[in-house]
């Protein structure tokens, strides 16, 4: 099930990453698994997938194409805002169901 959630937010995910810590697939791929503790281990042919589907819709470009090295573009500073902005109101009403139920 963590999978899933993973593979449905991995754009956000990602941009985060690149955001704080410009890299190559391999440094995007360790900062996400360190930075969940662990828990988030996508494949590499998904992660590679996603970064490529991020380049085509200019939100990450290669600032240094010899060592593919990642970071994001003006859209992608604007993507991220909205995916954090949605994804943080998410949260916020699951929060409130649960709590609720939980009382």
């Amino acid at each position: 099930m963590l999978e899933s959630h993973v593979r449905a937010h991995l754009d956000l995910l990602l941009l985060a990453v690149i955001r704080d810590e410009p890299g190559d697939a391999t440094a995007v791929m360790r900062e996400l698994r360190e930075r969940s503790g662990g828990r988030f281990t996508p494949s590499s042919q998904l992660v590679y997938a996603a970064l490529h589907h991020l380049e085509r819709n200019r939100l990450v470009q290669l600032a240094d194409t010899a060592r593919r090295r990642y970071e994001l573009t003006d859209s992608g500073r604007r993507s991220l805002a909205t995916k954090r902005k949605a994804w943080e109101s998410f949260v916020n009403g699951v929060q409130g169901v649960v709590r609720r139920s939980a009382a």
